[in-house]
């Protein structure tokens, strides 16, 4: 008994880790591109009462067509005369039915995910050095620091890869209908929990029918997978008829109009599993974050393999998931760290547990990549607090910034704006053709003064927005409006266009 409440204030400590992490970095207010539509798209969902949808868009009469988006580009898209974000409709629901939580303390609800998948690993028998290294040293922790769907997902998954593997070496049916009910769920809130789930059944198929050589009829027994075909075909009939596509709204926003050639996805997979160089410098992979999974995969011998059915599950669940996300990922997943492949933990995390013990022994190589691992864990956490001191600092700086009407010339200084985008009309310039469009709306809409911000400090990266910065001047000029100075601060430069003629009216 003592031993169990050991291990449970253990667990209870490791996910404590996580809202310090949170606290430090202040993530309730670090809402910019994913987190910040994430969280519009919630908002929007509670304040509509569950009717539609559609995100709340204050600068709907000023752009109509959806094109001065003040959003990442692709984040947020029209569908069906609808403005809806590129996040699960699920993830979305979810959280609007805890909208009696203040929206800046959601976040924080991660611990209790993090929480739950620290106990169900500890459950199954994965060791504490293990459980360490799964939660802190690889994509585990990154992916729940800030807010999005990854907590829930990755808890649901973990579920449904446990009584499936329990299924596998029991053939009992209640795991077989139970893991399939967990990841029937998960593919509600990514697309990935399709590819799991294939990858597990095939290797069951290999083991039962290749090695066990038990009979087709046996084999493609309906009780295996029946719950999970059924949830997925009411998941693919709810997107065709919400969105038009059986595939959803993270397909049409990633991969419907995304073309790639082989090349392209051997890079791709090159980049989320390893390493690739991309505009912003060496991306890091999984198996680069984490290291230690790699080699426990690679001292894996045929004996082991042979000998171990269970353990044979695992590596060939591992091979099977990675092959078929690197051949159908849109793109390499990596922000800070690499998405993709996050569910790859839970059947590495039985490998390494297998491995633990012998990796130890080779003390030289199991310090370098542990302290590897912790030093990629520690600057992904940094980067987490630098860029949301940043982001606070941008923050100060245009928030005394109102108009009837705000024009930015990149996501950066419209985003800043964070939860405010509710409320706030904001809009942002990235085509310098677009000028003439916008000025359309406003001239439509008789608009009385409205204003320009763009960065204070021009680089060869963001020349171009210099550009379209004179060019909205111009316009305005030409329509009537009277610009004031210049007004500068350290990062951002402005100026109030008021218009001049009789005819102006607020709208």
């Amino acid at each position: 008994m003592i031993t169990l409440q050991r291990k449970n204030v253990i667990l209870l400590a490791l996910a404590l880790v996580l809202p310090l992490v949170q606290l430090l970095v202040q993530v309730d207010s670090f809402y910019l591109s994913d987190p910040l539509v994430k969280m519009i798209q919630v908002i929007s969902l509670w304040k509509q009462q569950w009717q539609t949808e559609s995100i709340i868009y204050p600068s709907y009469d000023f752009d109509p067509l959806f094109l001065l988006s003040p959003f990442n580009e692709g984040f947020i898209f029209q569908n069906q005369e609808r403005l809806i974000g590129n996040y699960p409709i699920a993830f979305t629901f979810f959280y609007s039915l805890l909208a009696f939580v203040p929206f800046k303390f959601l976040p924080f609800l991660n611990f209790l995910f993090l929480l739950g998948f620290l106990k169900l690993l500890n459950d199954n028998s994965i060791k504490l050095p293990v459980l360490l290294l799964i939660t802190f040293g690889t994509v585990v922790f990154p992916l729940l620091i800030d807010f999005s769907e990854n907590a829930i997902f990755l808890l649901l998954s973990g579920y449904g890869y446990i009584f499936l593997l329990k299924a596998f070496e029991n053939q009992n049916t209640k795991d077989w209908l139970l893991g399939n009910f967990f990841l029937g769920l998960a593919i509600w809130f990514r697309l990935e929990g399709v590819l799991f789930f294939i990858s597990i059944q095939v290797t069951i198929f290999i083991i039962d029918f290749f090695i066990k050589k038990k009979s087709l009829v046996e084999t493609l027994n309906p009780i295996r997978y029946i719950i999970f075909l059924i949830i997925l075909a009411s998941f693919l009939l709810w997107n065709q008829y919400s969105y038009s596509h059986p595939m959803g709204t993270r397909y049409l926003a990633t991969i419907a109009y995304n073309s790639r050639s082989i090349w392209d996805q051997i890079m791709i997979f090159l980049s989320m599993s390893f390493t690739f160089p991309r505009s912003d410098g060496w991306s890091l992979g999984f198996f680069l974050q984490s290291p230690i999974l790699l080699f426990a995969l690679v001292q894996l011998s045929k004996e082991q393999l042979s000998k171990n059915q269970t353990l044979f599950y695992h590596f060939c669940i591992s091979m099977i998931f990675l092959l078929i996300v690197g051949i159908t990922s849109p793109n390499d997943g990596i922000t800070l760290t690499g998405r993709y492949l996050l569910l790859l933990v839970y059947p590495l995390s039985f490998i390494l547990n297998e491995q633990i013990e012998k990796i130890q022994k080779k003390k030289t190589v199991f310090s370098i990549l542990t302290i590897w691992t912790s030093v990629c864990a520690i600057i992904v956490s940094s980067i987490f607090f630098f860029a949301n001191k940043e982001l606070t600092k941008l923050k100060k700086e245009i928030t005394p910034l109102n108009s009837k009407l705000i024009v930015t010339t990149n996501e950066l200084l419209s985003g800043a704006y964070g939860l405010d985008l509710i409320e706030k009309k904001v809009l942002c310039i990235k085509n310098p053709y677009l000028v003439k469009y916008l000025f359309y709306n406003i001239e439509k809409n008789m608009l009385s003064e409205f204003l320009i911000a763009t960065v204070e400090k021009q680089t060869k990266y963001n020349q171009y927005e210099k550009g379209i910065y004179d060019s909205i001047i111009a316009e305005s000029v030409q329509h009537g409006y009277r610009c004031t100075e210049e007004e500068h601060s350290k990062r951002i430069l402005s100026r109030r266009c008021v218009k001049t003629n009789e005819h102006s009216e607020n709208p």
